[in-house]
């Protein structure tokens, strides 16, 4: 792919440079660990009003009580910001032929969907955690298991207004994702296809998995790496095909939603920049809401 220009650095960035980016941003929603909020986070939320995916991991979980979460999410509803929600996943494998290990990934996430209500997510994101070199010679003892728990996580999923989608990380190919996903018609259970891990850990490349799971995904996270480490970098410093992404936007019958997941608040910006150049934003643009 022709790179069209390199990676603004944030430090060349005057405020009103930040403040055009910071409007592209009303159509995508920025990732924040639960554990990561603090007045620094908040004084950028109140001057530029990002929309974020909210990270409910192990770590908030055992740290703060319920009314913490409670309390962010009146916070952030008050500022007019529109939510997303990225559940556990350390760990979590609720489809293990293991009883006990199954037990506790539903512990954990029954827990967490008890917290994530109180946010009035637009979707809801699990890892589908299916690795083959874990799973593969038990495959069929796997999905006979996996498929009730996300039928039982779609469900809660119904009853706060949200869609569930499933992410990839560690597969390394799309056929676990779309087995699941056929299992589940009528579930509104969707994909969620994070480009950067497909780079980073897939033997399966980006068409493949358009062409596969593309009638199931209404989400996509967004950020790049040069193939051999999951570095969450901003948008354009990697090998991702953000062009081929792009086109395929262009081609949804509904508009899909856009994580952005960049780890540090200078890259937020430079992940704004890069995104600005992909089409991404134009392909979504005459595409009808979900």
């Amino acid at each position: 792919m022709e790179r069209e220009g390199r990676v603004m650095a944030a430090r060349e960035m005057s405020e009103s440079r930040r403040s055009e980016l910071a409007s592209l941003a009303r159509d995508v929603f920025i990732c924040m660990p639960v554990r990561r909020f603090d007045d620094s986070v908040f004084a950028l939320l109140e001057r530029y009003r990002f929309n974020l995916e909210i990270g409910v991991d192990h770590y908030a979980m055992d740290r703060f009580p319920p009314e913490h979460f409670a309390g962010l999410a009146r916070r952030l509803s008050d500022l007019g910001i529109a939510t997303t929600v990225h559940a556990p996943f350390h760990e979590l494998f609720p489809g293990a032929p293991d009883r006990l290990m199954r037990e506790a990934a539903l512990t954990r996430l029954d827990a967490a969907f008890d917290i994530m209500r109180d946010f009035s997510p637009r979707s809801i994101v699990m890892h589908l955690n299916h690795e083959n070199r874990r799973f593969g010679f038990v495959s069929d003892d796997w999905f006979s298991h996996i498929v009730p728990a996300i039928e039982r996580y779609a469900k809660r999923s119904r009853s706060m207004g949200a869609m569930l989608v499933l992410e990839n990380v560690y597969e390394e190919d799309p056929s676990g994702m779309v087995r699941v996903l056929k299992a589940l018609p009528g579930a509104d259970v969707h994909h969620c296809l994070d480009v950067g891990h497909l780079n980073a850990f897939s033997k399966t490349g980006l068409d493949e998995w358009l062409a596969a799971t593309g009638p199931f995904i209404r989400q996509f996270h967004l950020h790049d790496n040069d193939g051999s480490g999951d570095s969450h970098g901003p948008i354009g410093s990697g090998a991702v095909r953000f062009d081929r992404v792009a086109e395929f936007i262009g081609q949804m019958g509904v508009r899909p939603i856009i994580t952005l997941e960049p780890h540090n608040e200078p890259d937020i910006w430079r992940t704004l920049d890069g995104l600005r150049r992909t089409g991404i934003l134009g392909a979504m643009a005459g595409l009808r809401p979900a």
